[in-house]
């Protein structure tokens, strides 16, 4: 019986090396090999984004986080990776420590050359653009001597072939283009393609007679890029790698963005940024939001800075326009959509938004409250736990830790920068931060650097009109406003232009301090601000307009 079971075990045995050997097999032929593409398609505000690669026990790309990934396509977020070596799996991040899924994915096992991951759907699937193509018929070395070739500058325009640009911000002295769509029958030339031509403020152009579908950048095949999938009339920057259109317009859109641009929760503060410059004289924005199915409400009127911020109240798709004119009557607009999601379940903890805004002023010498509200953490215990690290100007860190507290106050006993940085922590220990800097001064200083915007166009910017039919008084009665003595002379609080008499002239001037008009910013804290929270803000200078208004209809 004894001899009987061993040979049973070692029959056992026998299958199960053999099983072992066909899964092995099974799941190197699923492996990366060296030159294989693999690409992410992410749902974040990751940049960069990093590609980390390894085989359970044997090699891996590099250290954490991997290599960074190249921007094939900055519309939809996608980007790509070739492999230097053979690996199984892959982990996509945003270069940071830590872990969690708003830094990384998980462990993915790779499918194959050619696989695009897509953050969102949590599924892989094939990436069938073009970019990064390991066909790509450049692969004559750097150092190969390049065919000389024409040096007179292209000559058809946008639209008939292809034109792309680019942002030479790496500095080369001679940039070059090589297009091609399927192999070497339809390249523009051989490597490294054809010099670009110069359209001035560091920009390179090339306009190709076919409609090419990819692209290489090199400066005359040194320094390449990665492929590249081409666009018409997109500008590629060789130091961020990042795709964007080309404004030729005379009002030139540089920039438009949305912070958070995804993962965005009714009642969540979403920060919009947008920069243009302009042949025609002084830029000013408007801001405005559109539902799906609905008109378009003001998110501002025309305002000197390229900031605003856009609370939503409810659920659902929605799309932010940024509006641009110029003193010339120049104009021109750019678009984000954005998806309003709740936070109904969300078992991961979410920063809505903090008070004082991110960038606000407050006055050295007084306690400053910060007041963070928070939602998600709907796991374990349910409860939210709070932590927040301060820097001082000089350095100096307070010893922070976990609470129950939304809330917390500190004194700003030095003028300058102060950093606080914000955790909010689920039961789970599933935490997110967010960094928020605060100006300390005796009063609102004047700015150190001129704005890019130094006056809005007098027919365009307008204050706020208020109807005094409708606007109610809110929490500051005109009959409580006492006064304040600041320097030698007594005066109102909102008498912020200090000439006796409290009306619409102050609040425009308090709009214009808080814009940052340098012939405006001797506004005193105590006069203007309106609050009493120890910053000037565009509350105050609403809130003034509103008790001038309820005034002047009683």
């Amino acid at each position: 019986m004894v001899k009987r079971q061993h040979k049973f075990i070692s029959l056992v045995l026998c299958v199960m090396l053999v099983c072992s050997v066909l899964f092995t097999c099974a799941v190197s032929s699923a492996s990366a090999a060296s030159g294989d593409v693999v690409y992410v398609k992410i749902n974040k505000s990751w940049n960069p984004v990093y590609c980390y690669a390894w085989t359970d026990g044997g090699a891996s790309n590099g250290s954490w986080p991997g290599s960074q990934m190249t921007c094939v396509d900055s519309v939809n977020k996608i980007y790509s990776y070739t492999m230097n070596g053979n690996y199984a799996k892959v982990i996509f991040n945003n270069g940071q420590s830590g872990g969690g899924d708003d830094k990384q994915t998980t462990d993915l096992t790779f499918p194959g050359n050619g696989q695009l991951y897509d953050m969102a759907t949590q599924t892989w699937s094939a990436y069938s653009s073009g970019s990064g193509d390991s066909t790509n018929p450049a692969t004559q070395p750097a150092t190969q001597p390049a065919t000389q070739p024409a040096t007179q500058p292209a000559t058809n325009p946008s639209g008939s072939g292809k034109t792309v640009y680019l942002n030479n911000t790496a500095g080369w002295t001679n940039p070059y283009c090589y297009t091609w769509t399927n192999g070497s029958s339809d390249q523009n030339s051989n490597f490294p393609g054809k010099a670009m031509t110069s359209v001035g403020e560091g920009v390179w152009m090339y306009s190709g007679s076919d409609n090419f579908a990819n692209c290489i950048f090199s400066n005359n095949s040194a320094d390449q890029t990665a492929n590249l999938t081409a666009t018409d009339g997109y500008i590629y920057d060789n130091t961020t790698k990042q795709w964007s259109v080309y404004d030729t317009s005379p009002i030139r859109v540089t920039s438009f963005s949305a912070d958070p641009s995804s993962e965005v929760y009714a009642g969540m503060d979403v920060a919009l940024s947008a920069q243009a410059t302009s042949t025609g004289g002084t830029v000013t924005y408007k801001f405005s939001v559109a539902p799906a199915s609905g008109t378009a409400t003001a998110i501002t009127g025309w305002i000197s800075s390229g900031t605003a911020t856009w609370t939503p109240s409810a659920t659902g798709a929605y799309t932010i326009t940024v509006d641009f004119a110029d003193t010339s009557g120049n104009t021109n607009s750019r678009t984000i959509s954005l998806n309003v999601l709740s936070d109904s379940g969300v078992a991961k903890p979410i920063i809505k938004k903090v008070s004082p805004a991110n960038g606000s002023y407050i006055q050295t010498g007084r306690n400053q409250t910060v007041s963070v509200t928070a939602a998600g953490g709907n796991t374990g215990t349910n409860l939210l736990f709070y932590k927040y690290v301060v820097t001082d100007p000089s350095g100096n860190k307070n010893t922070p830790y976990y609470t129950l507290n939304s809330t917390y106050t500190f004194q700003a006993n030095r003028q300058g920068t102060y950093t606080v940085d914000v955790f909010v922590q689920a039961s789970d220990n599933t935490t997110v931060s967010k960094s928020y800097t605060y100006t300390s001064a005796g009063t609102v200083p004047s700015t150190t650097a001129e704005p890019t915007v130094t006056a809005p166009p007098a027919t365009t910017v307008q204050p706020t009109t208020v109807q005094p039919t409708t606007v109610q008084p809110t929490t500051v009665q005109p009959t409580t406003v006492q006064p304040t003595n600041v320097d030698p002379v007594t005066y109102e609080k909102g008498d912020v232009d200090r000439n006796g008499v409290i009306n619409i002239k102050d609040a425009t001037y308090l709009q214009k301090c808080v814009a940052e008009y340098s012939e405006f910013q001797d506004v005193t804290l105590e006069l203007g601000d309106i609050y009493v929270d120890n910053i000037i803000s565009v509350r105050d200078a609403t809130e003034l307009q509103r008790i001038i208004a309820y005034r002047d209809a009683a």
